[in-house]
């Protein structure tokens, strides 16, 4: 009789995979979070960008967004993210965005986890997906870095995992530069990292016919890996243009993403930080020198330019998988029930299974029934409206945030967000002019004819504006201020 009585417990029971849990959990929290994901001003630029891919089939290679640059090269170097971004609005809006954006989280998460629960038992991987998640959640936007977070976990759980096998990545997964290296700067980072793996490879083989075979293997590894990026359409430039933009020395001290943490606010390396710092002091776990140097440079690259957070959290997370698993086991803090010993995941009554997903459709149906749109300060639409209603016409003075904005509205800009294209030069005349840190301001002026000017409300140029001869405010709001050439204005 009781044969019959455990065969009915497992039918009723299923198992639900945990990295499809963690994926499914992320999804969630992002959407949750989807107004954050709007709040840069270049997902704007973004979506016109691949709005035009679309329609010409082709990758654009000058600009014709501003009119003080028209006509200069200009690399597209994030065409295919871009093509998906204006895909996704087109599908579904503002909530495309969100939801492309979300799954996009979701899939990293996942495979970040997959790859972990090789090494470590559930709950310590979770806790090193949590991490992870952490640094990311400060540079959660809907812009190109995002789509391309599947790919840079896929690549790091790939040739870690070989690494810690002892072998070298199979020459296939390099494909994977192909679409990363269209979609977004980060694969030089990828292959920066298979190159310190292989140097661990090299350093640690147990003697020379072992280091010859690591040097040649993971050799053509990083070979392949490299050229590929040079069949996409911008060939030598998607090298070339990520070294140029990290050289604006002055572009990338006013761009807040750019900048080391602040530590005065809550920043998220500040908890990654302390867990680090908690693991070392109660346990005895130590990483090989190796792997040690690996993590202080992906924590050095993160101390300097915030945005730099999400490596930290997959590439540490990963390199030390394997070593402080293995530390685990030997101190029996693990329970040995790693996923891929205890079947595909978690045990879950059906209709425990069943309700879960139910509530997941709900959530997924509640968050995108709310009305979604990027922040006012991003979009200052009154201000806009009120220039069209006067008549003002000619060139504009904007700041930096309202870009993206006047690109969507189809206005040529002053500046934008394409940094790389104005130069370092450009930019830093600009914005020394617009702080009053320079009395450039009536020069730019005249110098580019510009007729009216579209610059945030606490900008310190509103003043001198304020007080500038032939200049009057045609608009104040919250959001923005609006100066207009008295003799660019026409009659009521």
């Amino acid at each position: 009789m009781a044969e019959p009585a455990i065969i009915g417990v497992q039918r009723a029971e299923a198992r639900l995979s945990l990295p499809l849990a963690i994926a499914a959990f992320s999804f969630l929290v992002a959407l949750a979070l989807a107004p954050t994901m709007l709040r840069d001003p270049d997902t704007l630029w973004h979506v016109v960008t691949g709005n035009w891919i679309l329609a010409h089939g082709s990758v654009p290679h000058s600009d014709f967004y501003s009119y003080t640059m028209t006509g200069k090269a200009w690399v597209a170097h994030e065409w295919l993210a871009e093509a998906l971004l204006a895909g996704a609005y087109d599908l579904l809006g503002w909530h495309g965005l969100a939801m492309l954006g979300a799954l996009s989280v979701a899939a990293a998460m996942g495979i970040l986890a997959r790859a972990l629960l090789r090494s470590l038992d559930p709950v310590y991987a979770v806790i090193a997906v949590m991490s992870a998640w952490i640094l990311l959640t400060y540079h959660m936007l809907a812009r190109p870095h995002l789509l391309a977070l599947p790919l840079l976990a896929l690549w790091l759980s790939t040739l870690v995992t070989a690494r810690d096998a002892g072998k070298v990545p199979a020459l296939p997964w390099a494909l994977l530069m192909l679409p990363w290296a269209n979609m977004h700067g980060s694969f030089l980072f990828g292959l920066g990292f298979a190159g310190m793996l292989a140097l661990e490879a090299v350093g640690t083989a147990e003697d020379a016919a072992a280091r010859r075979r690591a040097f040649w293997g993971w050799g053509r590894f990083i070979a392949l890996a490299a050229l590929l990026p040079l069949i996409g359409p911008n060939g030598p430039e998607v090298y070339l243009l990520p070294l140029r933009l990290l050289g604006m020395r002055y572009a990338l001290s006013i761009l807040v993403e750019w900048n080391a943490p602040d530590f005065n606010l809550l920043a998220p390396l500040e908890f990654w930080l302390m867990l680090a710092i908690l693991l070392g002091f109660v346990t005895r776990f130590r990483l090989p020198w190796p792997r040690l140097f690996m993590v202080l440079f992906l924590l050095h690259m993160a101390l300097k330019h915030e945005r730099h957070g999400e490596l930290l959290g997959f590439g540490a997370a990963l390199l030390v998988a394997t070593p402080l698993g293995a530390y685990l086991r030997e101190q029996r803090l693990a329970s040995g029930l790693l996923l891929r010993e205890s079947g595909t995941g978690l045990r879950l009554r059906r209709p425990v299974l069943a309700l879960g997903s139910l509530a997941f459709v709900a959530l997924v149906a509640l968050a995108s029934a709310q009305p979604l749109a990027p922040p006012p300060y991003r979009m200052p639409a009154a201000a806009l409206q009120a220039v069209r209603d006067r008549h003002v016409t000619g060139n504009v003075l904007n700041a930096d945030a309202f870009g993206g904005y006047l690109i969507w509205e189809g206005v040529p800009t002053f500046v934008d967000g394409r940094a790389d294209m104005f130069g370092d030069a450009f930019i830093e005349r600009e914005h020394k002019a617009l702080v009053l840190a320079s009395g450039d301001l009536p020069e730019l002026l005249d110098e580019y004819g510009v007729t009216w000017t579209l610059l945030q409300s606490n900008a310190r140029a509103v003043v001198l504006l304020d007080h500038l001869p032939g200049w009057q405010r045609l608009y104040s709001g919250d959001v923005a201020v609006v100066h207009v050439r008295t003799a660019a204005l026409p009659p009521r």
